[in-house]
C-alpha cells in the first residue's frame, strides 16, 4: 500500500497544512514564557525561537519536509511520516522550553534571573501556546484527511 500512487493532495488538506504551519510560525516568535521579578513591576518574555534556536530550526526543517512531501511527487510516499515527525518536532521545543524555564538548575533559568535582576522569578506560560497547539492540531487534521482519502481510494480499488 505504501508503494501505490496516492494522488495529489486536495485543497482542504493543503489549506489545513499551510494554516497550521502559519499558526506555528506565529507562535514560535511570540513570547512563550513570561516572567517577572519579586516585585512584579516589569514583565519579560522569551519566545520559543530565542529559548531553543536549534530545536526550532529542526522544527522548521520538519515543517518544510511535510510541505515538500505533499508537493513533490517522488517524495509523496513519505508524506505521512513527514507529517507525524513535523507535528512532534513542532511541539517538542515548546514543551521542553517551558520545562527548562521552570527548572532552577538550567542555564535558561539563570538567564531569566539576570534579565529580571532578582533572586527569584515568577514564570507563567504565555498565550503563544494557543496558536501553537491550534497549528499542530490543524496539521494533524491535514494528516487525518489524507489518511481517510487514501483509505477511501484503496477501498474503491
Amino acid at each position: 500500500m505504501m508503494d501505490q500512487y496516492k494522488g495529489k493532495s486536495d485543497g482542504v488538506e493543503m489549506g489545513l497544512l499551510f494554516g497550521g504551519i502559519a499558526l506555528v510560525l506565529v507562535a514560535y516568535f511570540l513570547p512563550a514564557v513570561t516572567f517577572s521579578g519579586q516585585r512584579g513591576a516589569a514583565v519579560y518574555g522569551l519566545s520559543i525561537f530565542s529559548k531553543l534556536p536549534l530545536m526550532t530550526a529542526l522544527a522548521f526543517v520538519g515543517m518544510a519536509a511535510a510541505v515538500a512531501t505533499r508537493l513533490v511527487a517522488s517524495l509523496e510516499k513519505y508524506a505521512e511520516h513527514a507529517a507525524v515527525f513535523a507535528i512532534l518536532l513542532v511541539l517538542a521545543p515548546a514543551l521542553i522550553g517551558f520545562m527548562m524555564a521552570l527548572d532552577p538548575w538550567t542555564g535558561l533559568r539563570q538567564t531569566m534571573l539576570k534579565m529580571a535582576n532578582a533572586r527569584t522569578v515568577k514564570v507563567d506560560p504565555s498565550f503563544a501556546y494557543i496558536p501553537l497547539f491550534a497549528g499542530a492540531t490543524m496539521m494533524a487534521f491535514s494528516l487525518r484527511r489524507r489518511m481517510r482519502r487514501i483509505a477511501g481510494s484503496a477501498a474503491a480499488a
